[in-house]
């Protein structure tokens, strides 16, 4: 009995081993596919959220300095994982476009890429990552929720629920039945739009 035992273990190795082996290189084969596509992703939301822009440099980001400006902003929620500096065809620089994720929308991360010119003005912003409910938070992004921010400019966008949105660029009108994915995407623009401020010297 012991030694039908051992022999199980040694098979339950054996499967354990090849198995692992087995995922390694399906990892290795498909990690550089993956990553291609998801850079793909992040230039199309780049270009889509900066059409004026002729190329994209990465900014050096110190995320305890992120961390603080977003904190000192009532926005410590969210995270800001990368920034790029839009640059025109001439070498100007127009403004940043960021990578944040808020983790209060009510299917779990909210991700966007948002496109913030110098002078404080909202661009828009295109997701890369939601998994809100259908016919509901999913309108996040449609065109429509979208307008509360292409070409807005405020310190600090708020959620309201009066239509009052329509007349005041402060202010974003809620996706009706889904307001906690309308303030997780208000919260992460809000987000970008400070720490924009502390790029060009702001508070």
């Amino acid at each position: 009995m012991n030694k039908n035992l051992v022999m199980d273990c040694i098979k339950l190795c054996v499967i354990t081993l090849i198995a692992g082996l087995l995922l390694g290189i399906v990892y290795n084969v498909t990690k550089a596919p993956i990553a291609a596509q998801e850079e793909k992703t992040k230039q199309e939301a780049y270009k889509a959220v900066f059409k004026d822009a002729a190329k994209f440099d990465t900014v050096k980001l110190d995320q305890k300095d992120v961390a603080a400006v977003l904190k000192k902003n009532d926005l410590g929620q969210n995270t800001i994982s990368e920034v790029v500096k839009a640059v025109d065809k001439n070498g100007k620089e127009l403004g940043y476009v960021f990578s944040v994720t808020n983790p209060e929308g009510y299917g779990g991360d909210v991700s966007l890429s948002v496109g913030v010119r110098d002078d404080g003005t909202v661009n828009g912003y295109e997701t890369l990552s939601i998994s809100e409910t259908a016919g509901l938070g999913m309108k996040a992004k449609e065109p429509e929720f979208k307008s509360n921010f292409k070409n807005k400019k405020a310190d600090k966008f708020e959620v309201v629920k009066d239509g009052s949105g329509k007349n005041d660029d402060s202010k974003v009108d809620a996706i009706s039945g889904a307001t906690i994915t309308s303030r997780a995407v208000t919260s992460a623009v809000n987000s970008c739009v400070a720490y924009s401020k502390s790029l060009k010297g702001g508070n």
